[in-house]
């Protein structure tokens, strides 16, 4: 899927796109040093079964720390993320959508490390929470996994076409014709959440990391379409229809 990433100023960018107003540095930080300690534990350990399931748990650690810079970094104030070719689809990020798949997928590490342990008969440290832990590890993996396999049927990213508003998978769904669609804002004074009202429903509220795009600027976009219905053709093609919005911003008078 190729997609096309872009700064319009269809927005001002003060709103930051992160939870607490800026970039979580000291976050990433901490987990990017988790993954060390199973590692620093196998390289000290002598025994073999003890030393694999470390380095599965370890494996799985450095999984879960890309995926959260990749998921942090994968929005930024202005930024929209959209679909190269069809109609307008803000989409996440190739990063978030792959790291989707590997966290569970590195889930099931553990769990299979502990197996080939015990069948092999590989010395190891005891305990129930070695024992019963990377399998219970492997349950929740497996879940997530079915999530993303149930999730396949549902369009991905946020679609808007001449009928409405559709699609986002792994967040709230959104179905929606344009006469339905009220407010569209971004959540609070910053982060990466949007609210969308529909008639007739609680609103919607969306993670914009599975946009790919800043909410502020897709809640501008939506409203634009919303409010010239005679602008709505220029959706089948996603870039164009961008270019009209930012053309539209363009010529409104200063103030």
């Amino acid at each position: 899927m190729n997609t096309v990433a872009r700064s319009p100023r269809i927005v001002d960018g003060s709103r930051s796109v992160h939870p607490n107003g800026r970039f979580p540095s000291a976050a990433l930080g901490l987990v990017g040093i988790l993954p060390l300690l199973p590692l620093l534990l196998a390289i000290i350990d002598t025994r073999p079964g003890f030393r694999l399931i470390l380095i599965a748990l370890a494996l799985y650690a450095a999984m879960l720390a890309v995926a959260l810079w990749v998921w942090v970094r994968s929005l930024r104030e202005r930024l929209i993320r959209i679909e190269a070719s069809g109609p307008l689809r803000f989409t996440p990020s190739t990063g978030v959508r792959i790291s989707s798949w590997l966290v569970p997928v590195t889930g099931l590490l553990p769990a299979a490390a502990a197996f080939l342990v015990h069948a092999l008969g590989l010395p190891t440290m005891g305990g129930r929470l070695l024992e019963w832990g990377p399998y219970v590890l492997a349950v929740v993996s497996l879940v997530g996994l079915g999530r993303e396999v149930l999730a396949q049927g549902h369009p991905l990213g946020l679609v808007l076409d001449e009928r409405g508003l559709h699609g986002v998978r792994r967040s709230a769904r959104v179905e929606a014709s344009w006469e339905e669609i009220g407010t569209t804002t971004p959540v609070g004074p910053h982060g990466p959440k949007l609210a969308i009202s529909i008639a007739g429903r609680a609103p919607v509220i969306l993670d914009a990391h599975h946009l790919g795009s800043d909410p502020a600027a897709v809640a501008s976009v939506v409203s634009f379409f919303r409010d010239a219905p005679d602008q709505r053709p220029a959706l089948v093609d996603g870039v164009a229809a961008m270019r009209t919005v930012e053309d539209a911003h363009r010529s409104r008078p200063a103030g």
